[in-house]
């Protein structure tokens, strides 16, 4: 669920599908969710309900199923509830990108997959809502530490990924050795994340033309035995 959780296909987020689901594999010794796996459910819900700005820990309590005392047990106040929300729906998010990897066929394909996570043609309504309070928390980020300390873990990794995916495509001789990977990554990521944002912030369809040029682009990456090309332009993202 991020911006990178904003991803949503979970995608939070990328970053942003359905925290709840994440959940289901975070188990007490009884077979069921843990406290803290409760608690980020509640506070996903309520967020996606209030938005940051009418949040309050009342309106997670109310969608918690145990007592509130639980809350405060565990966390000090609201944005230390958010902070360890935006921790949960990243490691969520980078799970949806790892089981997307294991099914691709190749590197530029695992670049593809993570590409149609986070810009898929259709939201349903869940996706969308997910993916919208994401973004914004990322708004909050801008004064609050704790928040942009968790998306730079998240982007980073998201980031890496990325890097990691043109890498392993260079050694395999399925991407053109010209590409740099840190760059790509990076291009790749920030390309990701504007698109999310404009999709939920500006009425016009960013999607579908990002989409296709970041698959065009992805197609520029493959190896080829031509000639360099003569415009300017590079593998990686230049």
């Amino acid at each position: 669920m991020s911006d990178g959780t904003e991803g949503g296909g979970d995608a939070l987020g990328g970053s942003g599908g359905d925290c709840e689901a994440a959940g289901s594999t975070d188990d007490g010794a009884d077979g069921e969710p843990d406290v803290n796996t409760l608690i980020m459910e509640a506070t996903y819900r309520a967020l996606r309900t209030h938005g940051y700005a009418d949040l309050s820990v009342s309106h997670i309590a109310e969608e918690f199923e145990k007592s509130k005392s639980l809350l405060y047990y565990h966390y000090d106040s609201k944005d230390d509830l958010l902070a360890g929300f935006l921790s949960f729906a990243g490691a969520h998010f980078i799970e949806m990108l790892e089981a997307a990897e294991r099914e691709a066929a190749d590197p530029l394909e695992r670049i593809r997959a993570l590409v149609d996570i986070y810009l898929g043609a259709e939201l349903d309504e869940e996706m969308t809502e997910a993916q919208r309070a994401m973004i914004d928390l990322r708004a909050q980020a801008v004064a609050e530490p704790r928040f942009r300390e968790e998306f730079t873990r998240i982007d980073r990794h998201l980031r890496e990924r990325l890097a990691d995916a043109v890498a392993d495509g260079v050694e395999a001789g399925v991407i053109d050795e010209r590409a740099d990977p840190e760059a790509a990554g990076a291009w790749l990521l920030a390309t990701l994340t504007g698109a999310m944002l404009q999709r939920h912030t500006a009425e016009f369809d960013v999607v579908t033309p990002v989409r296709s040029m970041l698959h065009g682009r992805i197609d520029e990456f493959a190896a080829t035995d031509g000639p360099a090309a003569t415009d300017g332009s590079s593998p990686d993202g230049g």
